[in-house]
């Protein structure tokens, strides 16, 4: 059998099984998208305690007020990405959904770029 058919008759069968099993495969992508959300945010506050671990003089210069705001955000951004979207649907686009954990990131810079400065 030429590799050509047998390559067409695997995507066949992938197709077919795609169309007999739509639902399962959707709940299947549905888990997979929210173990990668909850991978990613695990991932990026794991690199905020290792920034601050590895430049502890970072942390230390910072005012209460400015950890507390940071810690906030960073859990605020980590609500949003696991399980904010379906919450707020009704309030907001997702256009506005993603312009709200970009300004919390960029509050959190913000934060971290203006205590460098004295």
């Amino acid at each position: 059998m030429p590799v050509g058919a047998r390559n067409a008759i695997i995507i066949l069968g992938l197709a077919a099984l795609v169309v007999v099993w739509e639902r399962a495969f959707t709940v299947a992508i549905a888990t997979a998208s929210q173990v990668i959300s909850v991978l990613f945010v695990v991932a990026m506050l794991a690199a905020g305690v290792a920034y601050f671990r590895r430049n502890q003089l970072a942390w230390l210069v910072l005012r209460p007020w400015q950890r507390v705001a940071i810690v906030v955000a960073a859990l605020a951004i980590a609500f949003l990405l696991v399980a904010g979207y379906p919450l707020l649907a009704d309030r907001i686009t997702p256009l506005g959904f993603l312009a709200l954990i970009v300004a919390l990131g960029l509050s959190i810079w913000w934060i971290i770029r203006s205590s460098r400065r004295l």
